[in-house]
């Protein structure tokens, strides 16, 4: 009996080793289902002892650049104007790769996996969403607004939208865009040019940079950030054909390393876990935050790297 198949698609900064430890993390904890990776990789040119793991790991992984993004734009008619802004919003090929494979009727359903997400064995659950194509949501329970940024402009499309939104989701949760099992029926209304173009302009382009040439940080930068996060979390729930499973909020969460989780209670910033130990007892754990401000890279929490690790030595990977 062959497995069901599941597309897995994001974009990923390179072919380096956290890209490996997430391919090869899925195809071990996704093993009844068979999968394929279309993944958009930010650099191309990047080289180490990574890539050719990754070009060796026997599984199909479909390539896609920027690039070939920029040109379906203009082959669909954007003008080049238009996709000279990308830049200023590189989350709007997240949208663009997922058009993509409606379009060319590559999938119907994928889940969008970040490369900083550790997942447990126990995940019954969540697999028979993949397994069933149902659209699934990783809430994050301290910051409901985390997906709302396009709220309004999105709910306006449609009528009697914000009524079905809140019959699916209605203590107004917040929803995390890194791990999302996704309909692309949320495209269906944007196919033809005309509404591709409408799709297009959906978006701010402004930048992250205000005009000093500052970074633009607080509430503002949020709703700049959270664009591609709000579109696919509230287009997922109105637009789908199949409503949307919520999954178990004490099992399936992701939080930052500081706050009060309503379950788990005061999230400890200096203990031995850099206040992560209370994130990690999610089933699907999504280290979060940024990793650039003010041009200054951070880098992934050294939790994450730990867990890695871990994980690539107990499969014998270093």
């Amino acid at each position: 009996m062959s497995k069901p198949r599941l597309v897995i698609s994001d974009m990923y900064r390179a072919k380096n080793k956290v890209s490996f430890f997430a391919i090869h993390q899925a195809l071990t904890r996704f093993s009844e289902l068979d999968l394929e990776f279309h993944i958009l990789w930010d650099d191309i040119d990047y080289k180490d002892e990574w890539t050719e793991k990754i070009n060796n790991l026997d599984c199909k992984i479909i390539p896609y650049t920027k690039n070939m993004l920029d040109q379906y734009c203009l082959d669909y008619g954007i003008s080049e104007e238009q996709v000279a802004k990308f830049s200023n919003f590189n989350s709007i090929y997240f949208i663009l790769h997922a058009h993509y494979l409606k379009k060319h009727n590559i999938a119907d359903y994928y889940l969008i996996y970040d490369d900083d997400i550790v997942i447990k064995e126990d995940i019954e659950e969540l697999l028979h969403c993949l397994k069933n194509n149902i659209p699934c949501l990783l809430s994050e329970p301290l910051n409901s607004g985390c997906d709302k940024s396009m709220a309004n402009k999105l709910l306006s499309l449609y009528e009697g939208s914000f009524e079905y939104y809140k019959s699916i989701n209605p203590q107004m949760l917040g929803f995390n865009a890194g791990f999302q099992g996704l309909s692309l029926d949320i495209y269906e209304d944007f196919l033809d040019p005309e509404y591709f173009k409408l799709l297009i302009e959906l978006f701010d382009y402004k930048g992250i940079y205000d005009k000093n040439g500052n970074e633009i940080t607080g509430p503002e930068r949020t709703t700049i950030d959270t664009q591609q996060q709000s579109f696919f979390s509230i287009m997922n729930i109105i637009r789908s054909k199949i409503p949307p499973h919520i999954l178990n909020l004490n099992e399936y969460f992701v939080c930052p390393n500081w706050g009060y989780h309503p379950v788990y209670g005061d999230i400890n910033t200096s203990n031995e876990y850099d206040g992560w130990d209370i994130n990690m007892k999610s089933k699907v754990i999504h280290f979060i935050g940024h990793t650039v401000l003010n041009g200054i890279y951070y880098g992934k929490p050294k939790m994450y790297h730990k867990l890695v690790d871990e994980y690539l030595i107990k499969h014998h990977l270093i």
